[in-house]
Formats: C-alpha cells, sequence, structure tokens
C-alpha cells in the first residue's frame, strides 16, 4: 500500500449489499464468527488436480491464511510444486538479499509452451527491440507469441497476502486440470515473483506470529498496524521503501526484479500490496504518465471489468479509480506501464492481522486478503490470455513507436536526445550512466567532441530556459531517445513532466476552497498521491543538456555493464559502472605528512568512511589549506601520516583506486 489517507468510493455489488442490514435501519453488529468474506470459498474450487503436485498446506502443516508463512517455508512449497510440475514450471533464481535470501521466479505456461520457452523468449527479445526486423517479421512473431502475464507479491513486506497468495496462485497454474486454466496456459506465459521484499518480510512474519492469537479484539497487538520501528517490515534490510525506487535502482531486490522484468518482457502486470477498507483494483487514479499513452486505458478498463466479474461472483466490494495513479515512474506499476505492459497496483483490504472486526460486526482475516489477490490474479491472467493476440501487438506498437522517437501516440516527441557530461565529478555522471543501464536504456559515450544544437540546461530550467549550441567534449554521455526504452528514458529525464491539466486544475480549486475555508475547519483531501518530480540528471547533479535537435552524428560506443554477480560474494562488491573512472594517489606519493582531498565529490566522503572503518585518522579542515600548490577549501579532508601507521599509504592509494 502506497501510504495516504484514503476516501473511498466503493462500487458494491447488490449480493453484498444483501449481506448487511437494509440500508437506511441500524443495528446492533452480530458477533457471528460465520460473517467472513471468504466463507464461501475454496482455493481448490478449480480442479480437478494432478495428484503428484503437493499442495501448499501438505508442506506448510497449515493452511494458507492461519498464519504468517516466513520465507523458508514459502521457498520449500514453491520448489516442490516446480519440481512436481517441470513440464509447466520453470524457476529462475535471479538475486540475492543483503540477509542471504535467493529470490527466484517461477516461470508458468503450457507443457507446449515450456517445451519451446528458449524459442518464445528469443521472440520476445525481437518484439522489444524491432530493430532489425521487417514488418513483415515482426507481426509474424506477435502472432506465435504468448502474452507474458506478471505477478509480484509484497514489495512492502508487512503486505503479507500478496506473499502468501504466490503459494496458492502457483499450485493452480501447475497443478489444475480445469479447462480454463489449462487453455490460459496455453496463451500466456505467467512469470510469479513471490517475495518482493523477502528481508522485511521475515521480519515482519516472525514478529507478527510471536504475538498473534488470532483474536479479533481491536485492543489486541496484533491490530495495531503500528509495528516496532526496528521490525518494520514494510521496508527491507536498509529500511528503504523498494515502490519508490524502480527509477534509481539503488536497492539490490529492486536492481535484480528489474533485470528479470528485461529478460522477461511482460505484456501484463500487477503489483499485489494491502491494506485498504475494499478491494482495489484497475482502472487506475488520474494522473497518468503521458507516456504512457492512450492504449492502457482500453486495457484497464478490460482487466477491470474482468476481475470485477470474478469478485461479484463471491458478492465481494471493490472500488477503482481513486487514489492509486499512474504518474510516478518509480511504483512497480508505472515502470513496467512506461515499458509497454499494462502495469497495475492490486490492494487487498483482509490481513492486517489474522482476524479483525470490522465496525459492523462482519470479520475480516488474512484468509480474506489472500482469496481476493488470487481471485483478482486468476481474472487478470484469464482476460489477457483471452486477448491475448491484441495484448501482444499493442505491446509491439508501443516498442515501435519508442524505437521511432515517437509518442506512445505515434506522434513526435519535442525531447529528442539528452547529454551530460563528467564534469567535476565524473563518479556521479558514470553513476547516473549506470542507473539508465541498469533499466535497458542505451547510453553512449562520445569518442570525439559533439556540439548540440538548442540545448538547454537542466540547472537554469525554469529561469528563462534559453537555448544555444552546446559543444560536449569527448567522453561526454549521450541518450538518444529514439529507442525501444524511449519512453521510460523519456519519463525519467524529462525536466517537466506534463500533468493533466484538468486534474491540475482541480486539485487549485481545491487548495483555493481550503485556504478560504481557515486552518481551523475541515479540509478537502487532495487526488495527487505521491512523488510530483524526479528528473535524474537534477537528482544526480550532473552538468545535463536536453534538445529537440536528434540530427547531430554522435561518434561514440553504447555502453555496458559488466556480468550481474548473483552469488553471496557480490553483497560486498562495490557498485558496478559502464567506465573506468581512475584513482589513487595523483601527487606526493608517498606523502612526507599528509594525504588531502576535496570533499567536492561523492567518491570523497566514501573512501573517508572507508578508511574510518578501517581504524585510520581522518580529520576534515575547518579552515581553507594552502598545500601542493594549491588551495584546499574548508571541509577537505585530511589523514596525518605521523597519526597513522605505516600501512596507510599503500591503504590510501588502494582505497582512492
Amino acid at each position: 500500500m502506497r501510504l495516504r489517507s484514503l476516501a473511498l468510493a466503493l462500487a458494491i455489488p447488490a449480493a453484498a449489499v444483501r449481506a448487511q442490514a437494509p440500508l437506511g435501519t441500524t443495528s446492533q453488529p452480530r458477533a457471528d464468527s460465520t460473517l467472513r468474506d471468504d466463507r464461501a470459498f475454496s482455493f481448490y474450487a478449480r480442479g480437478p488436480y494432478r495428484a503428484g503436485v503437493p499442495r501448499p498446506e501438505s508442506l506448510l502443516g497449515y493452511n494458507v491464511g492461519e498464519a504468517q508463512t516466513q520465507y523458508a517455508w514459502q521457498e520449500r512449497v514453491l520448489l516442490a510444486i516446480a519440481d512436481a510440475a517441470k513440464d509447466r514450471v520453470r524457476v529462475e533464481p535471479f538475486a540475492i538479499t543483503n540477509e542471504r535470501r535467493t529470490m527466484r521466479v517461477y516461470v508458468v505456461s503450457s507443457p507446449e509452451n515450456i517445451a519451446r520457452l528458449d524459442a518464445i523468449r528469443a521472440d520476445l527479445d525481437a518484439l522489444a527491440d524491432p530493430r532489425g526486423h521487417t514488418p513483415a517479421e515482426l507481426d509474424a512473431i506477435a502472432a506465435r507469441t504468448p502474452v507474458v502475464v506478471w505477478f509480484s507479491g509484497s514489495v512492502h513486506g508487512d503486505e503479507g497476502p500478496g506473499f502468501e497468495a504466490s503459494m496458492q496462485l502457483l499450485y493452480q497454474l501447475a497443478a489444475s486440470e480445469e479447462p480454463a486454466t489449462v487453455e490460459a496456459l496455453k496463451k500466456a506465459i505467467v512469470v510469479i515473483n513471490p517475495s518482493s521484499n523477502p528481508d522485511g518480510h521475515e521480519r515482519f512474519a516472525v514478529w507478527n506470529n510471536s504475538i498473534s492469537v488470532g483474536s479479533p479484539d481491536p485492543q489486541g497487538i496484533e491490530q495495531q498496524r503500528a509495528q516496532p520501528w526496528s521490525v518494520r517490515g514494510r521496508f527491507n534490510h536498509y529500511r528503504f521503501d523498494m515502490n519508490r525506487d524502480v527509477i534509481a535502482t539503488t536497492q539490490r531486490e529492486v536492481q535484480g526484479i528489474v533485470r528479470e522484468m528485461l529478460r522477461w518482457h511482460p505484456m501484463v502486470t500487477a503489483d499485489l500490496h494491502g491494506y485498504t477498507t475494499q478491494y482495489f483494483f484497475a482502472p487506475a487514479a488520474r494522473p497518468v504518465n503521458e507516456n504512457i499513452g492512450a492504449q492502457a486505458g482500453d486495457w484497464l478498463q478490460r482487466i477491470g471489468r474482468g476481475n470485477a466479474a470474478a469478485f461479484d461472483r463471491y458478492g465481494w466490494g471493490y472500488y477503482v479509480r481513486d487514489v492509486y495513479d499512474l504518474y510516478y515512474p518509480g511504483y512497480w506499476d508505472t515502470w513496467p506501464a512506461l515499458t509497454g505492459a499494462i502495469g497495475m497496483t492490486y490492494e487487498t483490504d483482509g490481513g492486517a492481522a489474522l482476524l479483525k472486526r470490522r465496525d459492523d460486526g462482519t470479520l475480516l482475516s488474512l484468509r480474506d486478503g489472500i482469496a481476493k489477490h488470487y481471485v483478482a490474479a486468476m481474472a487478470t491472467l484469464e482476460t489477457a490470455a483471452a486477448n491475448s493476440s491484441d495484448r501482444v501487438s499493442g505491446y509491439l506498437r508501443f516498442r515501435r513507436n519508442a524505437r521511432d522517437g515517437n509518442t506512445p501516440a505515434g506522434a513526435p516527441s519535442p525531447l529528442r536526445r539528452v547529454v551530460f557530461a563528467p564534469g567535476d565529478d565524473p563518479g556521479r555522471a558514470a553513476e547516473l550512466a549506470a542507473t539508465l543501464l541498469r533499466a535497458g536504456i542505451e547510453v553512449r559515450r562520445t569518442t570525439s567532441p559533439l556540439s548540440v544544437a538548442r540545448a538547454r540546461p537542466y540547472a537554469d530550467y525554469g529561469a528563462g530556459d534559453a537555448a544555444g549550441t552546446r559543444r560536449f567534449d569527448a567522453g561526454a554521455y549521450v541518450v538518444d531517445l529514439a529507442q525501444p526504452q524511449g519512453a521510460l528514458a523519456r519519463a525519467i529525464l524529462d525536466p517537466d513532466p506534463k500533468l493533466d491539466s484538468a486534474f491540475q486544475r482541480a486539485q487549485i480549486e481545491k487548495y483555493r476552497r481550503n485556504v478560504r475555508r481557515g486552518k481551523k475547519e475541515s479540509a478537502e483531501d487532495y487526488e495527487f498521491y505521491d512523488i510530483t518530480a524526479w528528473a535524474l540528471p537534477i537528482a544526480f547533479g550532473v552538468d545535463a543538456y536536453y534538445t529537440d535537435d536528434g540530427a547531430a552524428t554522435v561518434r561514440g560506443d553504447l555502453l555496458s555493464l559488466p556480468p550481474t554477480d548473483t552469488t553471496v560474494a557480490s553483497l560486498r562488491a562495490p557498485e558496478r559502472l559502464p567506465v573506468e573512472l581512475g584513482g589513487g594517489v595523483v601527487a606526493g606519493k608517498p606523502a612526507r605528512v599528509a594525504y588531502l582531498f576535496s570533499s567536492a565529490t561523492n567518491g570523497s566522503a566514501r573512501l573517508a568512511y572507508h578508511l574510518l572503518a578501517e581504524g585510520y585518522r581522518v580529520a576534515v579542515a575547518t579552515q581553507p589549506i594552502e598545500a601542493g600548490g594549491k588551495t584546499w577549501p574548508r571541509g577537505s579532508y585530511v589523514v596525518r601520516v605521523s597519526r597513522n601507521d605505516s600501512t596507510v599509504h599503500d591503504r590510501v592509494d588502494a582505497l582512492a583506486r
């Protein structure tokens, strides 16, 4: 769940209304434990099932929803199901967390598709990068390619139902012989990422199981969302919210999931969250990032209607088009949408506690939350599979437009190229290039000078915004937005993302009415959810320019990152960069009195930290220092030779490199 106060517009089926007291009357809440949303629901109603595939409860020792499952037990269940259904399931490890838990995806499809999965992946690569193929070839590839549907569980580790639902979802797809399930798998490749945040979920699960007694008493500690600060499972090991990190990719888990998405090129994605007072699914709220395009609107409607029909069969309440937008590119729904997928957030109601009593006396359980995620996921899969050829063609059309430098609607984009120079801190520029490369965005480094017409500096944005010809020395980084990941690149590099004007006016009018009411009166809630500005060149503090001129020939090499190490050894590895920056002691080695280095670069603080961590003594200049023929500003670091042992010379040089 994205944290925000919720104002919910509910669409409640007639069956759900009839199950409660007549509207307009009052009644005492009934303390009836049978009035649960999941009372008529079974995870095993869509069989028959293959006898050789184990059910989750046979391995857990309890039914899913009766406890918070720890990561090792979920892992045991998923691997056992996959091993018993190798004709339908392929398992791919893709990352290791900071607490040494292996992250995997489970790729599920029909036996025929699994048998030719490598060929399908090659076709997916061709659709994702249409360059080098004729239109006829691409149309033929699209016609034979299944739609790729991706489900992720619990990026916020204390939102457990998505984590739990992954076990039942994999079992249904791996074991069921139900005609509808079998038919969907013929037309779709399903990728299940069962836990986006294993470390955070583990903290939450252990804590919750240790204090939970399954009572709906509102005074019970298990009913309180305020977990101890040291435990809180929303975040990963470094207490970082990974549903805000997808454009910066600073966290290991996020980097791994992005790599896997770039490998499988999903065309429909759903990120499974909690908790709201009713279930939320597509269509999304306004605003929608302009780089996603209108095609998403039709698909969000289709999928939402399919989900609604599935929920109506159980009389479950739900709502759409409120709170959860598709604007900021760093969410796990917006980011995939900017690559050509139909990206969605699903928020469930049950699961904040094993059992909770609503104000009207009915009960809401963890199992309710799991069941609703499971039903929504199956409905989403069936809608996507039933319209597979249309969705694959739409994905290809999106990627073609991006390749040609056009908006999703096919019109030429005014933002054609972004250029940034190494500047005074080459490390920052290299780290920005690495961030873009992790997202699958092509970055070229020039080998000769480059002149760019109508270049506008990011640093001066909003202060006249004057354009002029700018010359860059060799070694500059160039991002041409006419590339397959161009829509994503445009979204995260644009210094001025466009906002729906009607939506913007509505928020301004709310603000004006709130001002007229005064601070002591109740105020209207604003509909804008979260982050409003994010241009990465500004965040990285690099010397960057943007232009509508894409005509100048760029002489240089496309960059790439070194191969990814997903072993435990990688936990202490430095950030992978696409260029060698150089480093070490540049003058006066070995120093007689002291080593000095400026605090102006990101690397300087890192060097000071590592020296301190190894026990060396580091000082900070409180006044400018004249040394070595130059002036070192206040704040420069000083490592005195006399106050450190003789190893300081080699360690300063080695760490600086």
